[in-house]
């Protein structure tokens, strides 16, 4: 066999796993790791603020195209994460924001990523500032 046979092979073998993967697999996919980064970035936040960093957040942008979130850090913005056109983000407050203690400023929310079939909640406990993801049997 040789190399050419073999990268051709494997090429037919990607572009069929490509197309047994549904739409929904793939929204469920991109909701899961949207849902993960912004657990991760919610929990960066919490950090940089109880060091002291208040000028470290979370805000939202809702464009025509998508829904998305940007880290903010010292008046800049470090990263923006996006969602797909057919995924939807509700949230409470405008802002992610924590005190010195850990603990939400003003005060915890619910944060919901879904689509027609899937959802996935983060909740921001109000006392202690924990960030906890719903999955698994809580999924609709």
């Amino acid at each position: 066999m040789t190399l050419v046979e073999l990268v051709i092979t494997i090429s037919v073998m990607l572009l069929i796993s490509t197309l047994c993967f549904s739409k929904e697999d793939i929204n469920k996919h991109q909701i899961n790791l949207f849902t993960k980064q912004l657990c991760s970035d919610i929990r960066y936040i919490r950090k940089t603020n109880m060091l002291g960093d208040s000028n470290t957040y979370i805000y939202y942008k809702k464009n025509k195209e998508a829904a998305s979130y940007v880290v903010r850090s010292g008046g800049e913005d470090i990263k923006e994460i996006k969602l797909s056109n057919n995924i939807k983000l509700e949230y409470m407050r405008e802002k992610i924001l924590f005190k010195r203690d850990g603990s939400p400023d003003p005060k915890g929310q619910t944060i919901s990523v879904y689509d027609n079939k899937t959802k996935k909640e983060i909740t921001i406990v109000p006392v202690s500032g924990r960030v906890l993801l719903k999955e698994g049997k809580y999924e609709t």
